[in-house]
């Protein structure tokens, strides 16, 4: 069997969506699970802490210095941090960068 080795993408969450530590580590186990299941691998997760942007402009900054390299959130409202999540998403598309939901829909909280 050949191995194909995965494909190297980002991850991002705001603390608005996450109550507590323990909820951050779930959702970092829960996207890094997600990433393996579709044979991708986080290099880095940027987690957006309440205040001015800081990590969202890392994360964009990342992104626009790879070649297309994917990014898994757990659900689109993460995206918020940034601006209107659905346009966020759209842009990062037109510039070839597949937005990835982790969240399951019936599983979703936020």
């Amino acid at each position: 069997m050949v191995h194909v080795p995965a494909t190297p993408a980002l991850g991002f969450v705001s603390m608005s969506f996450v109550r507590n530590t323990g909820e951050l580590l779930a959702i970092r186990r829960q996207l890094k699970a997600f990433a393996t299941e579709h044979r991708l691998q986080i290099t880095k997760v940027y987690v957006e802490e309440p205040g001015p942007p800081s990590a969202a402009f890392d994360l964009l900054e990342s992104l626009l210095e790879s070649d297309g390299q994917p990014l898994v959130v757990p659900t689109l409202h993460h995206l918020a941090a940034i601006g209107h999540p659905l346009k966020i998403r759209d842009h990062l598309r037109r510039c070839t960068h597949e937005v990835l939901i982790a969240t399951m829909p019936a599983e979703r909280t936020c």
